[in-house]
């Protein structure tokens, strides 16, 4: 998976824990990984902001807080 699609990850507090997010570019979506534990999918919406496909309910600020990571990354 991580040969054929853009990979980064990054430190975020997430549950009173720090965490490595993983974010991995899929077609129409991201996919999150907290220390390489699948968590939730997420897609930029046409209204400019972010949605969870599937996966853990996380809260929107921790939606948020990934959201901006992905456009800083891919800006």
């Amino acid at each position: 998976m991580e040969d054929q699609n853009p990979v980064f990850s990054f430190e975020m507090e997430y549950a009173g824990d720090i965490v490595i997010c993983k974010i991995i570019m899929q077609a129409q979506s991201y996919d999150i990984l907290f220390d390489n534990r699948f968590m939730t999918s997420i897609a930029h919406t046409g209204e400019w902001t972010w949605i969870q496909e599937s996966g853990v309910i996380l809260p929107d600020s921790i939606i948020d807080e990934i959201g901006c990571r992905i456009e800083s990354e891919y800006r």
